[in-house]
C-alpha cells in the first residue's frame, strides 16, 4: 500500500524540487547562451538533480517495503556517484580528468557487483571471455552515459526519451520482474515532474546531473534485466535506438574528419533536424514518432524471440544511422543548438 501512496509523491516531490530549482537556482545554476546554444534566455540547469532525489526516495521506499532486493539496489545505487559529478559540472565545469575517472569506477564497481555476465550474451552470434565482456560493459555504460549528454541539446528530448524508454521497459517486463518494473514506473514520475518544467521554452535544463544520471541508470536497469533473464539488453538498446544512432554515427564522422570528440559542437542530427524545423516541440514529436512506431515494435519482438536480440538490434539501428547521415549528422550547419558538455 505504501508503494501505491509514493507514486503521486515521486511526482510531486519532483516537481516541487524542479519549481525550486527555478526560483532559486539562477543565482548560481545559470546556463548562459553562447553562439551554439538553442536557447537565447538564461535558464537554470541542474533540474535533473529533482528526478535523482526523487528516483532514490523511492527505490529507498520499494527496498524498505521488500519490493526491491538488497542486490538490486546496490546495483541502482552505483548511479549516485555519476550523478553527484555532474551535479558538480553543473556548479562548476570539471576536467574529464575528473570526470571519467569516476564514470569508470562507478562502471566497474556496478559490474563487479553484478558479476559473471550471462551467456549468450550477443545472442549466440560470438562469446567473449569473462574480462573481455566485463570491459566491453563498462566502456558501453560510460559510452551510454555520455550520448545521453550529447542528447541533451533542445527541450524535453532527454526527458521525454527517459518517459518512453521507462514506460516501454515498464509495460515489457514479465510479472515475475515486478520490482524493476516498479522502479521503471518510478523513474517515470520523476522524470515527469522535471518534464513539464522543459517544456518549450524550457524554465529549466536537466543539466549533465540529468543527462549523465539518466544514461548510467538506465544502462544499468538493462543489465540487470538482461541478468536475471527478464529482459535482453538488446531491448534497451533498441528502446534508446535513437540516442545511440544520432551520437554514434556523428562522432565517427567527425572523427573521420578530423575533428576531436571532446570539441563542442552542433551537428547531430536532431539539431540539423531543430534548425530546420525551427521547432524543438516538432523535433520531439518526429522522434516521439520513430520510437513508437519503429522502435518499440522491434523491441517487443526482441522479447519474444530473444535468440535474435542482436540482429533486431542491428536491423533497428542502421536505418536511423542512415537518416542521421541524410540530416547531415557530424558535419557543420550553423549555430542555434544548445551548449554540450
Amino acid at each position: 500500500m505504501l508503494v501505491w501512496l509514493a507514486l503521486p509523491g515521486v511526482f510531486l516531490l519532483s516537481w516541487l524540487l524542479s519549481a525550486l530549482l527555478i526560483r532559486r537556482g539562477s543565482g548560481f545554476l545559470l546556463d548562459i547562451p553562447v553562439e551554439r546554444s538553442a536557447h537565447r534566455q538564461a535558464t537554470p540547469r541542474g533540474g535533473g538533480i529533482a528526478i535523482v532525489i526523487s528516483v532514490y526516495s523511492f527505490l529507498f521506499i520499494l527496498a524498505s517495503q521488500g519490493y526491491l532486493g538488497l542486490f538490486q539496489f546496490s546495483v541502482l545505487l552505483c548511479a549516485l556517484p555519476v550523478a553527484v559529478t555532474g551535479f558538480a559540472d553543473d556548479l562548476r565545469s570539471l576536467s574529464v580528468k575528473v570526470r571519467l575517472p569516476v564514470h569508470l569506477l562507478a562502471a566497474f564497481l556496478a559490474l563487479t557487483l553484478l558479476g559473471p555476465v550471462p551467456e549468450p550474451f550477443f545472442s549466440g552470434v560470438v562469446e567473449l571471455p569473462y574480462v573481455f565482456m566485463s570491459a566491453l560493459l563498462m566502456v558501453a555504460l560510460v559510452w551510454l552515459l555520455n550520448l545521453y549528454n550529447f542528447m541533451d541539446g533542445i527541450d524535453t528530448l532527454a526527458a521525454g526519451q527517459c518517459l518512453f524508454v521507462s514506460g516501454a521497459a515498464a509495460l515489457l517486463l514479465p510479472d515475475s520482474q515486478s520490482a524493476l518494473a516498479w522502479v521503471c514506473i518510478g523513474l517515470f514520475l520523476a522524470t515527469l515532474g522535471f518534464f513539464l518544467w522543459n517544456l518549450p521554452p524550457a524554465k529549466l535544463f536537466m543539466g549533465d546531473v540529468g543527462s549523465t544520471f539518466l544514461g548510467f541508470f538506465l544502462g544499468l536497469l538493462g543489465l540487470l534485466t538482461h541478468f536475471d533473464g527478464s529482459l535482453s539488453v538488446w531491448v534497451w538498446v533498441l528502446l534508446m535506438g535513437v540516442f545511440i544512432a544520432d551520437t554514434t554515427y556523428t562522432l565517427l564522422r567527425r572523427m573521420v574528419s578530423g575533428h576531436s570528440v571532446t570539441q563542442g559542437h552542433s551537428t547531430h542530427a536532431y539539431q540539423h533536424l531543430s534548425r530546420r524545423l525551427a521547432s524543438h516541440s516538432r523535433v520531439a514529436l518526429v522522434l516521439t514518432a520513430v520510437n513508437v512506431l519503429w522502435l518499440f515494435p522491434l523491441a517487443w519482438l526482441a522479447t519474444r524471440s530473444p535468440q535474435y536480440g542482436v540482429v533486431l538490434a542491428i536491423s533497428g539501428i542502421v536505418p536511423l544511422m542512415f537518416a542521421a547521415a541524410a540530416l547531415g549528422a557530424g558535419t557543420e550547419g550553423g549555430a542555434n543548438t544548445k551548449d554540450q558538455a
